[in-house]
């Protein structure tokens, strides 16, 4: 419980800084960018912490790769 409240407090301890400097840009692409990155950023985090385990990006990329690559080696054989 504890590490939650301390995600939660730099989680505000980063709204704090970036909210006057969003409302000072009227850029509604780059708040958007900016709200869903935080969001996703804030879930991983309180999934790791919470005992989830979060697969690697690497595994995945390979996993999407590996046709390709397999394809590529037997040309060259």
């Amino acid at each position: 419980m504890l590490i939650f409240l301390g995600i939660f407090l730099l989680c505000a301890s980063v709204c704090l800084v970036e909210i006057p400097y969003l409302k000072k840009v009227n850029n509604k692409k780059e708040k958007r960018i900016f709200w869903s990155l935080f969001t996703v950023s804030i879930l991983i985090v309180s999934l790791k912490y919470g005992g989830v385990e979060i697969p690697n990006p690497g595994d995945g990329i390979a996993f999407l790769l590996k046709p390709f690559s397999d394809f590529l080696f037997s040309l060259l054989k």
